[in-house]
């Protein structure tokens, strides 16, 4: 059991090797080595995903604007997206002053939709922003399709994604630009911070330039050019998530387990189905998600509030965006609203043992049974 009896939703595993990362970078991350971590972080996630490029930036939210910003998202363009994800996949959007579309997802996965998404192509549409839902890949293949077809800019949302695999091909370095998170309840964290991804060089300047105040020194030092935001990564931070990716394949073998644990006892019991993603796919699993059958005979929130009263610190799923003031649908979204109304993301912190799994498993039977 945990501190306090609470089964805690989400947190990292931290070691002494991580500990030692972040003491160095203390005491020696500064003065001419301000930038060595940040620079070892960026030569790292390009290893692991094989890609030319990437920027190590103060969010996977910064990194998404900057990606827009620098494939020339603009006022009045359409972005498509997810109708059901943290509100971070489409704040960017209005950041560039663009248009998010907000489209339905697949009834089994709860990523965004392919055919929903060439549905709302119009001529305003610059680009599709996929978002890798809780960690499973969204259908690359046939949202790269769309792109193609209709010539289309795609910026991958993969924040809680590092490490998921889309028909064996690593998310996030499919489409033209990719977004990581290192928050605190991602799979390898910083405390903060996110990377963008790219092969395309002439973006990755852009972006560059743009997350350090649009700042060229074309005239001398510390000149602007451009109107750029302050997105860089700290050196600190980026010692943190630098320790964590050399271990990512335990991270993600951590996940893997405790999703197959909930999966596997969830099995028998009726009322409940448990999210994954497609067959071929490989998730990180970074927070397994259950959904609330009508058989259940309750609310999503009534289930809650009794695993909550267990000291099980489950969660409700991400709310409809376009239920939020500063955005609006054009479309029904029926999928997505199931998925902001009738799912529970369920504990999977790092410090959770299969005994832990075991007993929210065993809750959630005795929840439908009504006990």
């Amino acid at each position: 059991m945990l501190n306090e009896g609470w089964i805690s939703y989400a947190g990292p595993s931290i070691t002494q090797a991580d500990v030692d990362a972040v003491l160095d970078a203390v005491r020696n991350g500064f003065y001419e080595n301000y930038r060595e971590n940040v620079t070892k972080l960026e030569e790292l996630v390009c290893s692991i995903l094989n890609v030319e490029f990437a920027l190590a930036t103060n969010s996977a939210t910064s990194a998404l604007h900057l990606a827009l910003a620098a494939s020339g998202v603009g006022s009045g363009d359409e972005v498509i997206t997810t109708n059901v994800s943290c509100v971070a996949s489409a704040m960017p959007i209005l950041h560039c002053d663009a248009v998010p579309v907000l489209v339905d997802v697949d009834v089994e996965t709860w990523c965004v939709s392919p055919l929903a998404i060439e549905r709302a192509i119009t001529d305003r549409t610059k680009a599709i922003l996929p978002v890798h839902w809780n960690g499973h890949p969204c259908d690359m293949r046939e949202i790269l399709r769309i792109a193609r077809k209709y010539e289309l800019i795609v910026v991958e949302d993969a924040a809680a994604a590092f490490g998921a695999k889309s028909q064996g091909a690593a998310v996030g370095a499919l489409g033209d630009v990719g977004c990581f998170s290192f928050q605190g309840a991602k799979i390898a964290i910083g405390g903060q911070g996110g990377v963008l991804v790219t092969n395309d060089r002439e973006l990755y300047e852009r972006a560059r330039v743009l997350a350090s105040y649009g700042r060229t020194d074309s005239h001398g030092t510390y000149w602007s050019d451009y109107v750029g935001w302050n997105y860089g990564m700290a050196n600190l931070p980026a010692a943190l998530a630098t320790s964590q990716l050399s271990r990512l394949g335990e991270l993600l073998a951590y996940k893997q387990m405790i999703f197959t644990a909930y999966k596997s006892q969830l099995a028998a019991i009726e009322g409940v189905r448990i999210v994954d993603s497609s067959a071929g796919d490989q998730s990180t699993y970074c927070y397994p998600t259950i959904e609330v059958l009508p058989e259940a005979g309750l609310s999503r929130d009534q289930f809650l509030d009794a695993l909550r009263r267990s000291r099980i610190d489950a969660r409700p799923t991400q709310p409809q965006i376009s239920q939020m003031p500063m955005f609006e649908s054009r479309y029904e979204t029926p999928n997505a609203r199931a998925a902001a109304d009738k799912g529970i993301i369920l504990p999977s912190a790092f410090r959770l043992s299969e005994e832990d799994v075991h007993q929210v498993a065993s809750r959630i039977g005795e929840i439908l049974k009504g006990k």
